[in-house]
């Protein structure tokens, strides 16, 4: 789902190239390959993880067993999943799009999924990349227009939480060439917003190409600001975290692979915070210290660590590699751990991977799998 595709292709693209060296760090521990099953009722995960699986949304309590379904949508399609999308706000709850067959519905309720209410319908929409805003009054996303008559263009729109009027905040870019389409031809979704509300990260994809970058955009004046980068290198959609209000953390390099660089959105130049060679995915500052999954390649494929950098470069593995591709990864909010959707043999697994030497926990889902997944508030301690 999403841009989960765009982290994949980048360990294909790094087997095909050169050999890309390791920073230096400590000796990697010896690989742990066993998976346990969570314990009903003993806590595992620093707080509830909200899934989207089979067209539903789940949430998996802290206990990595209990799951409970908290969406019951249902469309005229057969076998399609009815939600495609969804975001969660703390305090606002759930907002999720349902693929209806008359057209797109945005849909709101409680953190439980209780009391669904319909924000906007409109006919032949289709709606994606939804977003809360930070103070939950606006809900950002991407339209598209299949109406036979265009009475919108595709692009950037925010609805007000409780309902009403789509607002237009860009437009994607018009098609230069109908016959032969550049490559600058690209549209614009919501991707991540600063805590404090002054700047969005938006996926830049193009059009007609398999190309996606971030970039920046400001509410204040409609502003699109692009990261100063060194030749040759390139933003990656997929992963990103704010670190401060005004720094941005990125996954950055060369066509090979990125590693992790900072943005000042202030002046909009890019610093490279991991080594130069480290292949990295999953950015993420917990307190002074930069975490990070660091992608090695072996013989027979990859191997995936938990990495910690402190502030003097000092690299640390947190725990024994795994070998399953992570297609989504997200960081516990104390920096405890990763969960990370995986591909395994027979399929994917939902995964919660803890710093330290303990085995990873097997996190329930259907047949069907996981497609996308978010930590909710942090229960108060007592």
């Amino acid at each position: 789902m999403r841009w989960c595709l765009t982290i994949v292709a980048m360990v294909v693209l790094a087997g095909c190239s050169t050999p890309v060296p390791s920073a230096p760090s400590s000796p990697a521990p010896t690989s742990l390959s066993a998976v346990v099953q969570p314990t009903p009722g003993m806590r595992i995960l620093p707080a509830p993880l909200y899934i989207l699986d089979r067209g539903q949304i789940a949430r998996i309590e802290a206990d990595g067993a209990t799951r409970r379904q908290l969406t019951r949508e249902r469309i005229e399609f057969a076998g399609i999943p009815p939600i495609s999308d969804m975001d969660l706000h703390p305090t606002a709850g759930l907002v999720y799009v349902v693929g209806d067959a008359q057209g797109d519905r945005l849909v709101r309720t409680s953190l439980d999924g209780d009391n669904p209410e319909t924000v906007f319908f409109e006919t032949d929409y289709q709606l994606s990349a939804v977003r809360w805003s930070p103070d939950a009054q606006f809900i950002y996303l991407h339209l598209q227009n299949n109406r036979t008559t265009r009475d919108r263009p595709d692009g950037l729109y925010r609805v007000p939480a409780t309902g009403g009027t789509l607002e237009l905040l860009r437009t994607d870019d018009p098609v230069d060439d109908p016959l032969n389409p550049s490559r600058s031809v690209r549209s614009y979704a919501p991707f991540l917003w600063e805590p404090s509300g002054d700047s969005l990260i938006l996926a830049s994809t193009a059009t007609f190409y398999d190309d996606c970058e971030l970039v920046f955009w400001r509410p204040q004046d409609g502003a699109l600001q692009h990261p100063v980068l060194p030749d040759g290198m390139q933003s990656w959609c997929g992963e990103a975290m704010w670190r401060s209000d005004q720094t941005a953390l990125m996954l950055i390099g060369p066509p090979e692979g990125p590693g992790v660089w900072q943005v000042d959105t202030r002046t909009l130049q890019a610093t490279r915070l991991s080594a130069e060679g480290t292949l990295a995915r999953a950015p993420f500052f917990n307190g002074t210290d930069l975490l990070f999954i660091a992608v090695d390649r072996v013989d027979d494929g990859f191997t995936f660590t938990l990495t910690r950098q402190l502030p003097d470069g000092m690299v640390t593995p947190l725990r024994p590699p795994f070998r399953e591709v992570p297609l989504l990864v997200r960081w516990a909010p104390d920096g405890s751990g990763i969960v990370a959707l995986v591909r395994t043999e027979t399929g994917t697994s939902l995964r919660w991977y803890p710093i330290g030497e303990q085995p990873a926990v097997n996190l329930p889902q259907t047949e069907s799998g996981t497609t996308w997944l978010m930590w909710g508030p942090i229960p108060p301690q007592g």
